[in-house]
C-alpha cells in the first residue's frame, strides 16, 4: 500500500514597499491569512524586510530593492525632489518587473501580492496589487493635475487581477478622495476588505500616559524625533518613545517616568498600544488603521511636505476623529491636551483584519 503524498501549497511571492514600516505592518496580518495553508516568500528591502524576518521567521525572504526614492530635510523642497526622480523610479519599475519574472521561475511562483509595489506582478502568475491610493495628492497649486494619477493608476492596474484597498466603502472611510476617486467609483477589479491592523489588543497592565511611535523615511524621522525628545520632559506623567529603527530592541534610556527604545517587535508594541492612555505619531495610513482598531485617542503629525499624510491629517481633523498638527507648529504640552479630548473613531470596528475577503479574492477560500 502506497501513501499518497501531500497536496503540493500554494507558493505566494508577498512584496512589500519599504517607505517607512507602514506597508511592511499592514501586510503582516495579510501574510497570517496566506501562509495558514499556502507557503509565503516574502520579498523587501531596508528596514521593512528586517520587521517581516522578524515577523516571519519561518518564511524565506528576499532582499529586493524597490525604488530607493530619497528625500530632502527641506519640506518646502519635499515635492520637487520627488518629482525629479519620477524618471528613474519609473526605470526602476521596468528593472523591478525583469527581477519579478526572475523570482516567479526560480521560487515557483504561483501567485503574486504586492503591497504598493506597481512593478511587481507577473505574466505566469496571477498577480494582485494592494494600496489605498487610487489618487496620488499633489500640493494645492498643483491639484489641478491630480487627474494624470488617476489615470496613471488606471493603465498600471491592467497588469493586476484585481485591486485591494484597505478601508471601507461608506461615508464613515478614512481615506477620502486618496481611495474613493469618482473615476473608480464603478471600478469592477476593485474590492473594499476594511481595516488592516497588524496589532493585537492586549489587557492593561502597568498603563502608560503617551506611546510616541516615530516612524517615516529620514530625514525627517530624525527631525521628529529631535522635536519629541526636547519636548517629552515638560509633560507630566509615565511615556514611551519609540524611535522606529528595526534591529535593537534593548532599551536605549530608561527610567521611571521615561522609556526609550530604538524598535519594538509587534508583541511588545502591541502591549504598549493596548495599555497607551494617548499615542503620538505620523499620519501614515498604516498608523491610522492601528489606532482606529484599538480605538484610542491620538495626536498625528503628518510628515512634512509629504502630500498624502497631509491630506490625511487633515480629513481627519476636520472629521473630528483626532487631532493632528503640522511638524513646526508641535507643541507637546498644549496638542497632547486637545488630542485626548477627541473620541476616538468608533465606526465598523467589526471589519478588522477580514482575511477572508484577500483569501476569496485570491481564489484560496478552501474549506
Amino acid at each position: 500500500m502506497t501513501n499518497n503524498p501531500s497536496p503540493r501549497k500554494t507558493r505566494i511571492l508577498v512584496a512589500v514597499l519599504n517607505w517607512g514600516l507602514g506597508h511592511a505592518s499592514r501586510s503582516i496580518p495579510i501574510i497570517k491569512a496566506l501562509k495558514k495553508q499556502n507557503t509565503v516568500v516574502l520579498a523587501s528591502t531596508g528596514r521593512s524586510l528586517t520587521l517581516l524576518r522578524d515577523e516571519f521567521p519561518d518564511c524565506e525572504a528576499i532582499d529586493f530593492p524597490d525604488y530607493n526614492v530619497r528625500y530632502s530635510r527641506n519640506s518646502s523642497m519635499f515635492f520637487v525632489y520627488l518629482l525629479v526622480q519620477i524618471p528613474r523610479i519609473l526605470a526602476r519599475l521596468f528593472i523591478e518587473h525583469y527581477r519579478t519574472e526572475h523570482l516567479v521561475e526560480k521560487h515557483d511562483i504561483d501567485l503574486i501580492f504586492s503591497d504598493n509595489r506597481y512593478g511587481v506582478y507577473s505574466r505566469n502568475a496571477p498577480s494582485y496589487l494592494m494600496t489605498h491610493q487610487l489618487r496620488f495628492k499633489l500640493p494645492r497649486r498643483l491639484s489641478c493635475f491630480e487627474f494624470v494619477s488617476v489615470w496613471f493608476n488606471r493603465l498600471a492596474f491592467r497588469k493586476f487581477q484585481h485591486i485591494i484597498v484597505p478601508d471601507i466603502d461608506d461615508s464613515a472611510n478614512l481615506t477620502g478622495n486618496l481611495g474613493h476617486p469618482q473615476a473608480f467609483r464603478n471600478y469592477s477589479k476593485l474590492t473594499y476588505i476594511g481595516f488592516l491592523s497588524s496589532i493585537d489588543k492586549k489587557p492593561t497592565t502597568e498603563p502608560i500616559d503617551i506611546l510616541f511611535m516615530i516612524s517615516g523615511p529620514e530625514p525627517q524621522r530624525s527631525v521628529l524625533e529631535e522635536l519629541i525628545l526636547k519636548q517629552v520632559e515638560k509633560i507630566p506623567g509615565r511615556h514611551v518613545v519609540v524611535l522606529g529603527k528595526p534591529g535593537e530592541e534593548k532599551p536605549i534610556s530608561t527610567d521611571r517616568n521615561l522609556d526609550i527604545y530604538a524598535h519594538l517587535n509587534r508583541q511588545k508594541m502591541s502591549e504598549y498600544m493596548s495599555c497607551a492612555r494617548l499615542i503620538v505619531s505620523r499620519a501614515g495610513y498604516s498608523t491610522i488603521m492601528e489606532v482606529v482598531a484599538l480605538g484610542k485617542p491620538a495626536l498625528f503629525v503628518p510628515t512634512p511636505g509629504q502630500t498624502e499624510q497631509e491630506y490625511l491629517a487633515l480629513r481627519l481633523n476636520e472629521l473630528g476623529y483626532f487631532h493632528c498638527v503640522a511638524q513646526h507648529k508641535l507643541n507637546l504640552p498644549e496638542d497632547v491636551k486637545i488630542a485626548a479630548g477627541r473620541l476616538p473613531y468608533g465606526d465598523d470596528l467589526d471589519r478588522i483584519n477580514d482575511g477572508s475577503k484577500v483569501l476569496s479574492i485570491m481564489g484560496l477560500d478552501r474549506n
